[in-house]
């Protein structure tokens, strides 16, 4: 297939940035197959239909608290439900994993070079792109998304205002001190700019940070809101103010009808059962093919570990996205052998892990975190768990990455792998000063205490807060319940809770209720998945909202900020940074990889041509593939 390309900058990566759960992205291919006609006369013509046509009911067993947009808490199930409703990116990406202008969306743009080393590009949005309800898509959309999420009022309403982080003149208008958005231009109807600081210049990934989607700013706000430029950048009329708005965008992040320019439309969400129904946007007109949805209607819910396999094969969900212990898997492959369903497999862009805080109780110090590791069989564990289908790693990355693939014998050569070792921990653990009993005394046996600067003692006891998950039960079996854990003078206690207060919880989100400000938990089990943008920047800077394990280490967060900083043509600098990252992560621990495993993902074979890989997401997935009822 022939495709129109302005601008190509092409990615071979398998990468997100930091999406909690276990839910996985998928493989399609760039141009949607098609089926053959029988040969014989008596054969059943098929291939894709005509028009949207049945269901699809997709499993997952992240559950979903009902809020849509990824600004406060970016749950993978979420995230798939937000993506199905929003599209017409400026900047898209294929399923080979190349960025491009987005054809369907750009009538033109042009890229300027600017004398003090900053790059502008300017877009010039089709006419005809509208909204679900047949509303006019602009310029101003586009304006309205960059700067509503880089506003200073959505952050002290607690999300995170970092969509526009990479443009001149963002930190000022983020932090409220600039009504204007400097790098942000309205400069017609359907004419808009964005400008990349030189300091983010040269940037490995430099088109995906020019790719912007319309937001709909009325349904955020009211009608009155305007989007405006005077010539010094874009802003909001004065009106746009946390007192007079907090109150409809927190009603926003979960109203139901919301606008889509998405292949989809949210048409309810059952708080009960925790479904969502999505039907077809008969206003879009494609992604950046052109490809409209084939399958009419999209039911995404939540299905329990123990019995989706059962689900599957009665009917009760037709697609289980991202299957990843070697249970589940084996037990897919079994059903598949029965007849009547099928299977896709891609290596996974991610990782699952003990994710440490490294500001409060026993895990702020390294030699608690590194004993851990040396606590825990990550060999076993990762047989245990994947039975094969997965291994582990040693740093925030997967096997789908093709710079791990091009660096893993260096890593393998420069990292501590923690081997299985009572005896180093407990050398670890007195090299970091836990040596006293519970009364100050030279430590003996139970728990192991600290002194601390202010004289008083520690005790190494670490509160694990845990969704109760199949990886969660290992964990206690493997670790928590391990004999040697309490050989080392070592105790971890768990809390089990669903996914959304375990993330509020993680995030400190204190406007969601003040208790989630409170540090409570020093331990998290949870799994990350990449994006095909591997800019690990702001989850290591101190103080910033992103950074959950509240690292402080100045080099680690220099490093990680080096490694997108690199020219695009210049692969080999950045495999180098990546490595040199990687190193001092390996050090400080401030999560602990357990496995990258083969994602499999069950459905139905009335499901046709449905090709995962772990660059895109269902939805685009999807997107491609029809059923037969």
């Amino acid at each position: 297939m022939k495709k129109s390309i302005l601008l190509l900058l092409v990615f071979s990566m398998v990468l997100s940035a930091f999406l909690m759960g276990c839910s996985p992205k998928e493989e399609p291919t760039d141009t949607p197959p098609t089926d053959e006609p029988g040969d014989e006369p008596g054969d059943e013509v098929t291939g894709p239909p005509s028009e949207p046509m049945g269901q699809i009911i997709v499993g997952n067993t992240t559950e979903m608290s009902g809020d849509w947009v990824p600004y406060w808490q970016n749950i993978a199930s979420e995230y798939d439900i937000y993506n199905f409703i929003t599209d017409y990116p400026t900047v898209a990406m294929t399923f080979d994993g190349e960025y491009l202008i987005n054809d369907t969306v750009v009538a033109s743009h042009e890229v300027i070079e600017n004398e003090d080393g900053s790059k502008t590009y300017e877009y010039t949005i089709k006419d005809g792109l509208v909204w679900d309800d047949g509303t006019p898509i602009t310029a101003k959309d586009y304006v309205a998304t960059v700067l509503l999420w880089s506003s200073n009022v959505v952050k002290e309403m607690g999300a995170g205002n970092t969509y526009g982080q990479r443009y001149v003149g963002y930190k000022a208008y983020g932090d409220g001190e600039a009504k204007e958005f400097e790098g942000v231009r309205l400069l017609d109807d359907m004419k808009f700019s964005v400008t990349i600081d030189a300091a983010y210049l040269p940037y490995y990934f430099e088109l995906g940070l020019v790719s912007v989607s319309p937001t709909k700013i009325s349904f955020w706000t009211d009608d009155t809101v305007e989007v405006l430029d005077d010539g010094n950048g874009a802003y909001f009329s004065d009106n746009f103010t946390k007192e007079n708005f907090e109150e409809n965008i927190d009603k926003a992040r979960s109203a139901i009808p919301r606008p889509s320019c998405g292949p989809y439309v949210l048409k309810s969400f059952d708080e009960s059962t925790k479904t969502a129904v999505l039907e077809v946007n008969d206003k879009y007109v494609g992604d950046h093919n052109g490809q409209k949805p084939l399958i009419k209607t999209v039911i995404y819910k939540l299905v329990n570990e123990e019995t989706q396999m059962d689900e599957l094969a009665t009917g009760s969900v037709d697609l289980l996205l991202g299957m990843a212990s070697g249970s589940e898997i084996n037990a897919g492959l079994d059903l598949v052998e029965s007849g009547g369903f099928n299977f896709t497999k891609y290596p996974r862009a991610g990782y699952g892990k003990l994710a440490f805080v490294g500001d409060f109780g026993p895990t702020q110090f390294v030699e608690v975190r590194q004993a851990i590791a040396h606590l825990l069989d990550r060999n076993e564990f990762a047989r245990s768990f994947t039975e094969g289908f997965g291994s582990v790693v040693n740093g925030p990355y997967g096997e789908a990455l093709w710079f791990y693939q091009e660096t893993k014998a260096e890593l393998n050569e420069k990292l501590n792998q923690y081997p299985y070792s009572l005896e180093k921990a407990i050398e670890l653990l007195e090299e970091g000063g836990w040596v006293y009993d519970e009364n100050g005394n030279e430590y003996e046996s139970g728990i192991r205490y600290k002194k601390l600067d202010d004289g008083t003692l520690m005790p190494l006891v670490i509160q694990w807060s845990s969704s109760g998950n199949e990886v969660s039960e290992l964990l206690t079996i493997q670790l928590v319940e391990n004999p040697d854990l309490a050989a080392a003078g070592m105790k971890i206690e768990e809390t089990v809770m669903d996914f959304p207060e375990l993330v509020n919880y993680l995030q400190r989100n204190s406007i969601e209720d003040p208790k989630y400000g409170v540090p409570t938990y020093g331990m998290f089990n949870l799994a990350s998945n990449f994006n095909p943008i591997y800019d690990q920047s702001n989850y290591y800077e101190p103080g910033h909202p992103w950074n959950t394990s509240y690292s402080t280490d100045e080099k680690l967060d220099e490093l990680a900020k080096a490694i997108v900083l690199t020219d695009p043509e210049d692969r080999e600098g950045f495999k180098q940074k990546f490595v040199d990252f990687i190193v001092r992560w390996n050090e400080l621990l401030p999560e602990l990889p357990l496995y990258s495993n083969i994602y499999h993902d069950f459905y139905n074979d009335k499901l046709v041509d449905y090709d995962m890989n772990a660059l895109i997401r269902v939805s685009d997935a999807l997107l491609y593939a029809y059923v037969t009822e």
